[in-house]
């Protein structure tokens, strides 16, 4: 980074290519307000290489941008949060749920229990663990999967693979697929479920919404079943709407998911107290290349002794 007396110049490197100026500049000072961002553009102060930018502008590799010292003076006065402290053990943890990892992504099979991002009840998250596991690391949470869900988490490793990433999932063009071990059996073998969805104004559920609610849409098959007590159901979202799942399962097709009190209540426990039966087997993402890549995550041990317990062959 080059400066005089009032200006810094940086230069765009290949994983900021294609960002907006101002989230370039985001990037490399991390507490830089928007507003100062677009005052320094109206007075001329913002430039790529000696021409003023527009905050809006993508910037290209090898570009250099100039902007005023005074921002990085600035971050310098904002006291950064520290970055989580993993013990040995919280490393091997992390290591030994790495299902894959090349230069532009990398594949977690999540346990159920933990959150996949820091909240008001959870200050230890999967994403502040990756950030502090391996400093040359730069990991970017590119999807969501529920706390008491387990199964495939892909976070980015460089900013372009983000953008994509975030592109294809916002554009459902990424499959995804689920085994749920449900309450009950489905009167049809298989199917789809098309409920609209809304978040209750209290609380953090979500309700069948037909009037108001964003369109939610779920495949299911019926793999195995047990009687009429207990079926083992492979669900393929078609949208990524919050507890999806759950309330398809508990009020599209009467059958909640094993161990979901908070849409199945009494009737989510059959077999007594357990964790919640919901796994993301497995996902499909498309490459830039044109290509696609499949991964699949085991079951979880909770899971697995049901499967076992309910005498279900897992694949």
């Amino acid at each position: 980074m080059k400066k005089n007396m009032k200006h810094m110049t940086k230069t765009v490197s290949s994983e900021e290519e294609g960002a907006r100026l101002d989230r370039c500049l985001r990037l490399w000072i991390p507490k830089l307000p928007q507003g100062l961002i677009e005052k320094a553009a109206r007075k001329g102060l913002l430039k790529v290489n000696d021409e003023k930018a527009k905050p809006s502008l993508r910037v290209k590799e090898g570009q250099a941008v100039s902007f005023p010292k005074s921002f990085v003076n600035l971050d310098l006065d904002v006291p950064h949060k520290k970055s989580l402290a993993l013990t040995h053990a919280d490393r091997k943890w992390l290591k030994d749920l790495i299902l894959f990892q090349n230069a532009d992504i990398i594949v977690l099979n999540k346990p159920a229990g933990i959150a996949v991002q820091s909240g008001t009840k959870q200050s230890k998250s999967l994403d502040a663990m990756m950030k502090a596991y391996d400093d040359t690391l730069k990991p970017r949470l590119v999807h969501r999967l529920d706390q008491d869900t387990s199964g495939i988490l892909v976070f980015a490793l460089s900013l372009p693979m983000a953008r994509w990433l975030t592109k294809a999932f916002k554009e459902r063009n990424v499959h995804k697929t689920y085994w749920a071990i449900v309450c009950g059996v489905p009167q049809k073998k298989e199917g789809l479920i098309s409920l609209s969805l809304s978040k209750k104004p209290e609380g953090e559920k979500v309700r069948v919404d037909t009037e108001d609610g964003l369109s939610a849409i779920t495949y299911y098959r019926t793999i195995e079943s047990l009687g009429n007590r207990i079926a083992w159901l492979e669900l393929t979202p078609k949208t990524g709407r919050t507890h999806q799942l759950r309330v398809h399962c508990a009020e599209g097709l009467k059958t909640p998911i094993l161990g979901d009190g908070k849409y199945g209540g009494k009737d989510a426990f059959p077999l007594g107290r357990t964790p919640l039966h919901l796994h993301a087997r497995a996902l499909t993402l498309p490459l830039p290349t044109g290509e696609s890549i499949t991964f699949e995550a085991p079951l979880s041990k909770d899971i697995q002794e049901t499967f076992k317990e309910l005498g279900f062959q897992d694949g």
